[in-house]
């Protein structure tokens, strides 16, 4: 089960953990991404309403976002943050990271900050 969007790409990524959705981001997050990608995976979570997901967010790509796109993103995650189990942030850019780390203390969801791809490999 895949997810596209020309800013968005989801998938379910088993290699790295069961349940793990892969989100990779590019270029900058607008608010239609957001609300049809909350969509999906709002979806992945309603099908199996039992488990438990953890989350990477692969921002590495990723050269800001919408304050709209941000806020539909919280809406999400306050219905679903009772079935993330932890969320990897990956962004070389200090702002992404300072921005989804104040998400994370929000919500109260635990999580990993990494610089790159290449720390997802070697923090497992």
């Amino acid at each position: 089960m895949t997810f596209v969007h020309p800013t968005i790409t989801i998938r379910l990524a088993p290699e790295i953990e069961e349940n793990c959705l892969m989100f990779q981001f590019e270029n900058k997050f607008t608010i239609d991404a957001s609300v049809q990608a909350t969509k999906y995976w709002s979806s992945v979570f309603e099908s199996d309403k039992s488990s438990l997901y953890s989350f990477i967010w692969d921002c590495s790509q990723m050269s800001g976002f919408e304050p709209s796109a941000r806020k539909e993103w919280y809406r999400a995650m306050k219905l679903y943050k009772h079935r993330v189990s932890h969320i990897t942030i990956i962004s070389p850019n200090i702002l992404i990271r300072g921005a989804a780390r104040v998400m994370m203390e929000v919500f109260g969801v635990k999580s990993k900050m990494l610089k790159s791809r290449e720390e997802l490999k070697t923090s497992a």
